[in-house]
């Protein structure tokens, strides 16, 4: 494969060095937005806080703490020197089917997905408000009829062990650098998830939240939560030019497995280096 999978420069695709840093700070940047009736709102979702002007002038600041995408709880908490009345807009994503606002401990919205919701009142400083975003497992089908799974926003992959080697770059290390760091696995990764009904992703997929919580979760040692099922693995999907081989056409019961069922791991897809997220088919047979 030489460079093919080495993001930067080597592949003569500058971009992924010159754009990669943008995304945090856009992110943070579309946060919060002042709207036209005079109110506030969140579109997206992290720990924050705002300091902004609302209804005649005044200021409030809101305090946003969640550990979303990963969970389901978003709580805001309202701090001002008077009690003032502007609106607060809040995205319901479309794979909601329920979402639900609580204000001070009492239900006031219960909404489905694909909106943005409005609360208009008299707030005062000490108000809380919490959006509940139920999430729930769900499949899409892809490319040779393979899947992939999703919980809420979040596309899982594969956990696969990983190993870090230094590589000498000899060809052209004064335009590209003296050396590029290669990754290859340590575990198996050619597996394949058993076709289901979406009424039964629920009872098998189990949920593990791993209890951590760093700044930085996007890694496989921070990962905040996990999905765990049962799967088999295909011998004939192998290394193709040191990188994953073409997945392989579904048609469960003529595709060639181990006999034996083995449990893995799913964790959130930007938690990975190597990654598997389309899943070939397999059936139990």
């Amino acid at each position: 494969g030489g460079t093919d999978l080495c993001y930067g420069l080597l592949t003569g695709y500058p971009c992924c060095a010159s754009n990669m840093h943008q995304g945090w700070p856009k992110f943070t940047q579309n946060l919060w937005y002042t709207t036209p009736d005079k109110g506030i709102a969140a579109l997206v979702y992290s720990p924050s806080e705002v300091t902004t002007k609302v209804a005649d002038g005044t200021e409030v600041t809101i305090k946003e703490e969640t550990n979303y995408p990963f969970e389901e709880s978003i709580r805001f908490t309202l701090k001002s020197k008077k009690a003032v009345e502007f609106p607060l807009h809040l995205r319901i994503p479309e794979w909601c089917k329920s979402a639900t606002v609580k204000v001070n401990g009492a239900v006031v919205l219960e909404e489905k997905g694909n909106q943005v919701v409005k609360v208009n009142r008299v707030w005062k400083s000490g108000d809380v408000i919490e959006l509940q975003l139920p999430m729930r497992i769900t499949k899409n089908k892809w490319y040779e009829n393979s899947m992939s799974v999703e919980r809420g926003p979040i596309t899982y992959a594969l956990k696969i062990g990983e190993e870090l080697k230094k590589v000498e770059n000899t060809k052209d290390p004064q335009e590209y650098g003296a050396n590029y760091t290669e990754v290859r696995p340590t575990t198996p990764w050619n597996y394949g998830l058993f076709d289901m009904n979406e009424d039964k992703l629920k009872e098998n997929f189990k949920i593990e939240l791993t209890g951590k919580n760093s700044n930085y979760p996007w890694n496989l040692e921070n990962a905040p939560i996990q999905l765990k099922t049962k799967a088999k693995r295909i011998p004939t999907w192998k290394l193709y030019n040191d990188m994953a081989g073409p997945v392989p056409y579904s048609h469960i019961y003529g595709l060639e497995t181990e006999a034996q069922e083995e449990e893995v791991t799913l964790v959130p897809y930007g938690c990975t280096t190597l990654r598997i997220s389309q899943f070939p088919l397999v059936g139990r047979k």
